[in-house]
């Protein structure tokens, strides 16, 4: 009798390989399901799991993935992917009017079983409408038990909202699959910087908290002032080497006793009081010699000697012309209003 030993261990060997591409295909289909709804938001989409009939052969079954997505573009939001039953399709569209009376509602949700518990799927609905109300276009995404947030905040306190309620305690059962939340952006892009007797103020735009705390930072070692009052915003749109010609400004600043700087784009202003004409000069040369290609700059900058030259002159012009009138008056025969009054001392005035 022949042997048959080999031709059992190629059909083992086939057996295992053909299970070993039913996972793989498992894995790929919800993947591309996933990738399909984040290309094209609007689009309804079909997860298809292989699996292996009865008598060996290929089918397919419906069940893999449980996906939702709400999208917010312009007036409109967009509703796609799956919903447990008409109750729940009425609960998410109270959700939705309650956060965004203002725009057009297009429902494309279907009904279909499957998701994960009920209370679990809409709590995780609630939550990502919130998210999305604090953007001024973006999305909301469900796979499952997984959140995917995108788009750019109506504003740096919504931005804050946002990233500070994916970061912290999520509904039950709820993990985040993706953040891209970017912040508002600013057009033109402007930093200012106020430096007054007793506090620098900075205001305008930030691109994120790290370069805040930096700048921060270093205005506080820059800076012998009490207070540090700091009213930036976040915000997107900042030009290449901002942060550098930011650094570069407030050093720049630093060596006057009182000014303001304003970075606008990549043309920055600078007036202010000096304490010498030196330092003046200095400062301008300073800030062509340090700001990063492209950006400009434009200096106001007074110093000491000249401010008191002018003070001199407000106190001597008055006071000749007053000496002038005065002559004037006695060359009339009047008596200027200074000369009224007993005489004093020494003039002939009695003990």
């Amino acid at each position: 009798m022949p042997d048959i030993r080999p031709r059992h261990f190629l059909v083992g060997g086939i057996a295992v390989l053909a299970l070993t591409l039913v996972a793989l295909f498992d894995v790929a289909a919800v993947s591309a399901a996933w990738e399909t709804l984040g290309s094209r938001p609007g689009a309804p989409v079909t997860v298809v799991e292989a699996r292996q009939d009865a008598d060996g052969g290929a089918g397919t079954d419906k069940d893999s993935a449980y996906i939702w997505s709400a999208t917010r573009n312009g007036s409109t939001l967009r509703l796609r992917g799956q919903v447990p039953s008409e109750e729940d399709r009425r609960t998410v569209l109270g959700m939705v009017k309650a956060h965004f009376a203002d725009l057009e509602v297009e429902d494309r949700l279907k009904v279909e079983e499957g998701g994960p518990p009920r209370e679990q799927w809409l709590g995780a609905v609630s939550f990502g409408l919130k998210q999305l109300s604090h953007l001024k276009k973006g999305s909301a995404r469900l796979l499952n038990a997984g959140i995917k947030v995108e788009g750019e905040a109506r504003s740096g306190p919504d931005y804050a909202e946002v990233k500070k309620a994916l970061a912290g305690p999520m509904p039950a059962g709820l993990t985040v699959l993706n953040d891209n939340v970017r912040p508002p952006f600013a057009d033109p892009y402007i930093f200012s910087a106020t430096l007054g007797p007793n506090a620098l103020t900075l205001t305008g735009s930030v691109p994120n908290e790290n370069v805040r705390k930096q700048l921060k930072d270093m205005s506080r070692r820059l800076f012998a002032r009490p207070t540090l009052d700091d009213q930036l915003e976040l915000a997107s749109g900042a030009s290449k080497n901002w942060k550098d010609a930011v650094e570069a400004s407030l050093r720049a600043l630093s060596r006057l006793d009182s000014g303001k700087l304003t970075l606008s784009g990549v043309a920055l202003t600078i007036e202010g009081l000096a304490p010498d004409k030196g330092t003046a000069v200095a400062v301008s040369y300073q800030l062509k010699r340090d700001l990063p290609t492209l950006f400009s700059s434009s200096e106001s900058i007074k110093w000491k000697e000249a401010d008191m030259s002018r003070d001199v002159g407000e106190l001597i012009v008055p006071r000749i012309k007053e000496m002038i009138h005065s002559d004037n008056s006695l060359a009339t025969g009047a008596i200027p209003a200074d000369h009224l009054g007993s005489p004093s001392k020494g003039e002939g005035a009695p003990d």
